[in-house]
C-alpha cells in the first residue's frame, strides 16, 4: 500500500510529490510493478503498526524481490524507513514530527537530522548482498 490520507499532503509540502497518493484519499493499494514502472527518487517504508526495528526485520519481503536493486531510490542510497506506529500513520499531534522527519529524510543537506534514529533512519544495503540500516 502507499501512503494515503495526511501523509500525501505532507509529502506536498515538504516540496516532494507523492506519486501513488492522494491528499484526504484512503491508502491506495499498488503493485510492484507499479513501483517499478515510477522508478521514484526517495522510497519511505512506513508500515502501519510497525516500529523502526519491525520495519527493518521485514525488509526482506521487498529486498528480495527482482528488481529491487534497480530501483532508482535504492541505487542512490534514497531509501528510509520510519516509525509508521508513532509517526507516520497516526493522526494527531504527531503530524508536525513526521512533517519534519520528511524534511529530514528529503533534504538532508539543509534540515539538521534531529528526528534520525528516533523516527526514521535511512536504508542501506550491505556489500554482501544483505540488508541493513545505518543512521
Amino acid at each position: 500500500m502507499a501512503a494515503g490520507n495526511w501523509t500525501p499532503e505532507l509529502v506536498e509540502l515538504a516540496g516532494a510529490i507523492d506519486l501513488f497518493g492522494a491528499p484526504g484519499r484512503h491508502s491506495p493499494w499498488m503493485t510492484w510493478e507499479q513501483l517499478q514502472a515510477a522508478d521514484p527518487d526517495v522510497i519511505v517504508i512506513a508500515p502501519c503498526g510497525f516500529d523502526l526495528a519491525r520495519t527493518e526485520g521485514e525488509m526482506y519481503w521487498l529486498t528480495g524481490r527482482p528488481g529491487w536493486r534497480d530501483l532508482r531510490a535504492v541505487r542512490t542510497g534514497r531509501v528510509y524507513l520510519a516509525d509508521g506506529n508513532q509517526y507516520f500513520n497516526r493522526p494527531g499531534p504527531r503530524v508536525v514530527e513526521t512533517f519534519e522527519a520528511l524534511v529530514e529524510m528529503l533534504y538532508p543537506e539543509r534540515a539538521p537530522a534531529r528526528l534520525r534514529g528516533q523516527a526514521w533512519r535511512r536504508y542501506a544495503p550491505k556489500s554482501d548482498a544483505s540488508s541493513s540500516v545505518t543512521e
